[in-house]
């Protein structure tokens, strides 16, 4: 057997378990994106910390107001007396994501003084560093982050590896079904196989150059 197509073979061997390795690798990881999705309980917490998504002209998303009702549910419940929202804008948006959070928040009757708007952040990473920072000044260590179920271990996990004791509350009335749904557990499947690898950092600042 010549050298070259030895060498071939031993190539051909070595993609084929790198990509049976990456296989493997991102269906476990989307297991577990689903598995949190679905049995995700919130705890007693200090804080709610909501993680922001769209907003348009002023007006909270369908999916924001899922996420944004699910808080004041749990506030109403008294899993936490502080509710922080998070979420910037984008150029030129005269509102961002938090503060158009707190007004539909204290427009169901939440005490303005219990809800903290943290309009700084670009996308989740960003945001998770910015809030933290406002949690830590007032002494908070423990969280309940809500999100659509697809979201939550990202979340839960850049929360934590801040240093907090974080639990999870999915938007049960999200509005993200069907097809879109099935994109945004792929996207978060391959955003958790890739941050477990380079950290969320990284990716943040691959995404926005800075």
């Amino acid at each position: 057997m010549c050298l070259p197509f030895l060498l071939l073979k031993i190539l051909r061997r070595l993609l084929a378990v790198i990509v049976a390795a990456t296989i493997i690798y991102l269906g476990v990881t989307f297991i577990q994106v689903y598995k949190e999705s679905i049995t995700a309980k919130p705890v007693r917490s200090q804080a709610i910390v909501v993680m922001g998504t769209a907003e348009y002209n002023g007006v909270a998303s369908r999916d924001l107001s899922a996420r944004l009702d699910e808080a004041d549910l749990l506030y109403r419940q008294k899993y936490a007396p502080l509710i922080f929202v998070t979420g910037g804008s984008s150029p030129g948006d005269a509102y961002s994501e938090a503060g158009v959070g707190k007004t539909y928040l204290t427009g169901k009757g939440v005490p303005s003084g219990a809800v903290i708007a943290n309009p700084i952040g670009r996308d989740s990473w960003e945001s998770v560093v910015s809030v933290s920072k406002l949690l830590t000044s007032r002494g908070i260590h423990s969280v309940i982050v809500v999100s659509d179920g697809f979201h939550l271990l990202r979340a839960s996990q850049m929360m934590s590896s801040l240093g907090f004791s974080t639990s999870a509350a999915k938007s049960i009335n999200s509005p993200v079904h069907g097809v879109q749904l099935a994109i945004d557990y792929a996207r978060e499947t391959v955003a958790v196989s890739a941050s477990r690898i380079v950290g969320y950092k990284f990716l943040s600042v691959l995404r926005h150059g800075s």
